[in-house]
This record gives structure tokens, sequence and C-alpha cells, in this order.
């Protein structure tokens, strides 16, 4: 079964082998073939530059409320509000960022070159990653997904007390930045010159524009604002981005007591809701997860469209098999 931790043999139709083995024979009711459906899936950018927009929007408005507010409040008030305020920043921080992943997959932009300018400007700026670095180690998730040799791996570890802390404290966000390089490093087939130029003006690019955030706050005599930003890029993005990954992909018959770089967990995906929740913690599609790993090329904005035609097709029982909830799955993967 695709959920059995170490037993990738399966017949399930969402399984992806399985699926582009009998993707051709996919037709809906009204008789229209996946084939020919896939077809009319093109990205809507106006619909990605709005929901970019929206992250950005909703970070300057938090910050500047939060400013406003922190001239009004004593100490204990002004460390719960900074507290507050990073938690919300992270959050929005968390939703910007998987709309890099979105343009990993070339579909922010109808040109490749605007595409990865575009990523690195207003989205890889957050966290000093270059969507060309990035590109080649999130491949390898798609190619080993399941597998020790899988690159995006918080999924191998339980969502217990040591999760929290490492995902809380940045210690994991610094470890995989370090280990992501030297990822590439070892398996890019790109020019190395090329590589390590956008690392180096994304990592400058990054470190100034979060320096320009901090004097700004700093200007507006924002201590704690300053700190709530600092929370919130260090401690609260992380917790967030490796929070939506576990629950995408770890099984809920993982076992807590091994070791999966060493051991093969098993490939599964979840289908998430609808909810404003679902959509803005699984931005960019992650909600639909599942569907992304069946079609990675497939804009987020079309992927509701995708569920809608699976559904009509002998895909149809096993697309509900697979949806859940974020608060169902979080509580069946809480310390296994």
């Amino acid at each position: 079964m695709q959920d059995n931790p170490g037993n990738t043999a399966t017949t399930d139709i969402l399984d992806e082998k399985e699926f582009h083995r009998v993707k051709a024979q996919l037709i809906n009711e009204s008789g229209l073939s996946y084939i020919e459906f896939k077809k009319k899936l093109t990205p809507v950018y106006s619909r990605v530059w709005m929901d970019i927009s929206l992250g950005w929007i909703g970070i300057g408005i938090t910050l500047t409320a939060a400013v406003l507010l922190l001239r009004k409040t004593n100490t204990g008030g002004s460390i719960m509000l900074s507290l507050f305020t990073a938690a919300i920043i992270g959050y929005l921080i968390a939703y910007l960022i998987n709309f890099f992943h979105e343009a990993a997959h070339y579909n922010i932009a109808a040109d490749k070159k605007m595409n990865d300018r575009l990523a690195n400007l207003f989205l890889g700026i957050f966290i000093a990653q270059g969507i060309k670095n990035y590109r080649i180690v999130h491949w390898q998730h798609h190619i080993a997904l399941g597998t020790p040799e899988d690159s995006e791996i918080s999924y191998f570890e339980s969502l217990d007390l040591r999760f929290f802390l490492l995902s809380l404290s940045g210690i994991s966000a610094i470890t995989f930045f370090f280990n992501r390089n030297k990822f590439v490093a070892a398996n890019s087939k790109e020019d190395p010159a090329i590589l390590e130029r956008e690392k180096q003006r994304q990592v400058l690019a990054s470190l100034f524009f979060n320096a320009a955030i901090l004097v700004i706050l700093f200007y507006f005599s924002s201590v704690y604002a300053m700190i709530a930003w600092m929370l919130a890029a260090g401690s609260f993005y992380p917790f967030f981005n490796r929070l939506r990954q576990l629950m995408e992909h770890r099984s809920d018959k993982a076992d807590k007591h091994i070791d999966y770089r060493h051991k093969t967990h098993g490939k599964l995906s979840r289908i998430f809701g609808n909810s404003l929740f679902d959509r803005s913690f699984g931005s960019a599609g992650f909600n639909k997860h599942l569907l992304h790993h069946l079609e990675p090329g497939i804009s987020y904005t079309r992927l509701d469209e995708m569920e809608a035609f699976l559904k009509e097709t002998m895909a149809g029982q096993s697309i509900k098999n697979k949806k859940t909830s974020y608060s169902r799955t979080f509580i069946k993967l809480f310390n296994r």
C-alpha cells in the first residue's frame, strides 16, 4: 500500500507509476479524456501574482499594526504582542515561500528567465535562496520521495517535542541550509559558477533586505517589532514550513523509532481541504499535494479543476479516500 512505510508496491490508481500507466484511460462523465483535458490546464498568472501580493500586503499590515500597538503597551504586553506578531509573520513568510516551489516548476511567469528573476526577487529574498539552486534540490524530492535519497526529509521525523524544538530554535533550518549547499555541489549538472553566483547574490540580497527591515523598525523605536521579525524569519517560518511538509508525506503508520534516513519510509502524499486555513497553510497548491506529485508541471491555479475531473473518472473513489484535513492528520501523526 502507498501509506505503508517500507513497502512501495501498490495497485492504487493514485500511486504515481500506476497513475501514469492508466491516465490515458481516464475519461470523465462528458466523455472527455484526461489527456485532452490536461492540455487546457495552463497557469493563471494573474491569480499567482494576486496571491503573492496578498502575502506581501499581509506582512506589511501586520508589521505596521504591531509598531502602532507596541507604542501603547507595557513590557509584558509588548512581549506577548511581539510573539503573536512573529507567529503571524512567520506564517505569512511560509505562505509566500510555497510560491517559490511553484517557481521551481516554472509556473509564476510564462518566460523561464523572468520566472526565475521574479522568484529570487520577491520570494527567495526572504530565505537567502536562489531558485536555480533550489530547483536541483527539489527535483530530487520528486525522484526519490519516500526513500533515504529524498532531499526534503522533515517527514522522516516524528511530530514530537524534539521536532518542535529543532524547528522553533532554527537549528533545523540552519542544518538544511548547509546540507542543501552540499547536495547542490555534489549533484548539479548546471554550471557551478552560475549556481555559485546566484547563491552569493541571494545571500547578500537577503541580508540587505532583512537588515533594512530591522533598521526601519529601529527607526520607529520598535525594538519589540525587531525581535518579532527575527523570530518570524528564524523560528516560526521554519516551524510552519517543516510542519506542512511533514503532514503532506509522513505516514500515520510511521514508527518514531525508525531512522528513515536509512530505511525506506514509502511514498505517501495527501489531499487537504479548501478552507481559508487550508489554502493559506497549504498555499500555492500544497493543500492538493498528492495531485502535484502526480502532475508536477500543472500550476496550482488549475489543481481544483484537475481534482474535479478525476472525481468523475475511475479515480474518483481514490480521490475521496485520500482527502483529509490538517487537524486530523496532526492528531494522527502526533508523537508517531
